[in-house]
């Protein structure tokens, strides 16, 4: 039987981070790529989506990239990263754009790094398109530990996602946030590549605590879920502050089973980063 690669969808941002997977994923021939939204971030999702849009254009890909709304009027790193003329955002909702990339493909596997609204309002417009989506990969998942922004912001999306049948792999910021891009990993890296340089040059600018690669390790989990622990447990999320912290999860018996990553070996993924730039 030939092996077919799996089809992909990503709605992300464009912090460093998220800049740095998403040239990882553009890199990458393990999977294609149908498509791309933006959810709010780092970056006002409209300005996220033509940094993704004049990236792509330079990796001489011209994918479909949908911009989502934005939750605040402030963004700490509004900034033209990459810029282009040859390739436009897509005139459609975001969440739009989900919707005709799970019917087009009927086997779709999303990677969502800056919160789950998009994916919530497509499956709200769309309920059948949950048959259509294998894996959910999230970054978020606090039970104990400070909650995701994005989590925060759209409880009730995070809430809708945990509550389908879809598979979901939640990355919680507690374990996330540990891998760091060094000066070293820098070193090794800078050169190759002119849009890779760029990205890398935004990271020089930030001391090492801040050069974060949660999302670079998220792309991790859909290659080599292998790799991780998971704890396995159906979950909620708390909605109001009546209840709790709001955004961080609870586990209940009520709901179907999910994994929830509680380790990963770092040196293992340093190497799986190095070696998809």
């Amino acid at each position: 039987m030939d092996y077919e690669k799996p089809f992909i969808f990503i709605d992300t941002n464009f912090g460093l981070d998220e800049a740095l997977m998403i040239k990882m994923a553009f890199n990458s021939f393990d999977f294609e790529i149908l498509g791309m939204s933006t959810s709010d971030g780092k970056m006002n999702p409209v300005l996220a989506a033509e940094n993704i849009v004049g990236l792509s254009t330079e990796e001489g890909l011209f994918l479909p990239v949908a911009a989502g709304k934005p939750f605040s009027d402030y963004h700490h790193l509004d900034k033209e990263i990459f810029s282009t003329t040859k390739d436009y955002i897509e005139k459609m909702p975001a969440y739009e754009n989900i919707i005709d990339k799970a019917e087009d493909c009927g086997r779709l596997d999303i990677i969502a790094t800056s919160g789950l609204t998009n994916i919530a309002k497509a499956l709200e417009e769309a309920p059948e398109i949950e048959d259509y989506i294998s894996h959910i990969f999230i970054l978020g998942g606090e039970t104990d530990e400070e909650v995701s922004g994005t989590f925060i912001e759209d409880p009730e999306a995070v809430d809708k996602i945990l509550n389908t049948s879809i598979d979901l792999f939640l990355l919680p910021l507690g374990i996330a946030n540990e891998p760091l891009l060094s000066d070293d990993m820098i070193a090794k890296l800078y050169g190759k590549d002119k849009n890779l340089d760029t990205i890398l040059d935004e990271f020089k600018n930030e001391p090492l605590e801040n050069r974060l690669l949660k999302a670079p390790l998220l792309l991790y989990l859909t290659q080599a879920p292998e790799a991780f622990i998971f704890e396995e447990s159906g979950f909620g999320v708390i909605t109001s502050d009546l209840e709790g912290e709001v955004g961080s999860l609870y586990r209940t018996n009520s709901r179907k089973k999910n994994y929830r990553v509680t380790r990963v070996n770092e040196e293992v993924f340093y190497d799986f980063l190095l070696g998809s730039l």
